[in-house]
């Protein structure tokens, strides 16, 4: 009798849903132009990261998502490193410190939501540039890592996420006097394929891929979901998503985002 009724127990408590435990996280988006929300009337309310954040604490074990942007224009991966490691032209600025300083603010006001770091970095660092070359693979590889693991000396038990770098139409001439060519294009593949050599080099679960989907959607959607920009030749092209366009990329990345948290 005691065994039939333990057995009704369990039969009970299969058909008794669970209750959902919702989480809480704090997001630091690392990025360029393209996650600040270049040329958007209100970034504010349309950059990627916003939307991102927007989509995931809409789901059912989501409580609150708090971030901040570190989206800074025209920035490659050498300017997200440590100070003492950085190597950028003379005049610019580093951002590392800025990364720093904004996810401990962060951190300290939610100490108890799990970190994200969200980077999406390699648009610029596929571009010929008037005061430095194009980045390689391997300085790509290295400078990623040297963020991670700089990043992971203040906050160990942090977990990142890199998003593949979305489509541009190759043949860029930029006001600024960047190329952003096919060889630049192909480079762009390139970084992404390299991702999993990053996340080999970590624990499991440490550092993800996180999406793969935005480049080929950008692909295909260039002309109705992204700006079209005048260059120093004259001629349009389309790098940055407009408001449609940063919509679709944020739902790409809260995707990827939830689909680890599991």
């Amino acid at each position: 009798m005691k065994n039939i009724s333990s057995f009704l127990a369990f039969l009970l408590s299969l058909l008794i849903p669970m209750e959902v435990v919702a989480e809480s996280y704090n997001i630091v988006f690392i990025g360029n132009s393209i996650t600040y929300g270049a040329l958007h009337k209100h970034r504010e309310r349309t950059a990627p990261p916003v939307v991102c954040a927007r989509w995931l604490m809409s789901q059912e074990d989501i409580d609150s998502v708090f971030y901040v942007n570190m989206g800074r224009s025209g920035r490659t991966t050498y300017h997200f490193l440590p100070d003492k490691k950085c190597v950028v032209p003379a005049g610019d600025k580093t951002y590392f410190g800025d990364v720093v300083s904004n996810t401990r603010q962060l951190v300290d006001k939610h100490p108890d939501c799990r970190l994200i770091f969200s980077i999406m970095l390699g648009t610029n660092d596929s571009a010929e540039r008037p005061r430095n070359h194009r980045t390689t693979i391997d300085e790509y590889v290295k400078n990623i890592t040297t963020i991670i693991d700089s990043l992971l000396q203040r906050w160990p038990n942090a977990m990142f996420v890199l998003q593949r770098p979305i489509y541009y139409t190759p043949g860029i001439h930029t006001q600024g006097g960047s190329l952003l060519d096919k060889a630049g294009a192909e480079m762009l593949v390139a970084y992404y394929k390299s991702f999993r050599q990053i996340t080999y080099k970590y624990p499991k679960g440490v550092v993800s891929v996180g999406d793969r989907q935005a480049y080929g959607y950008f692909r295909k959607h260039w002309q109705t979901d992204m700006f079209e920009e005048q260059g120093a030749d004259g001629k349009s092209f389309w790098l940055h998503p407009n408001e449609k366009g940063a919509e679709q990329l944020g739902l790409y990345w809260g995707k990827a985002i939830k689909k680890l948290l599991r």
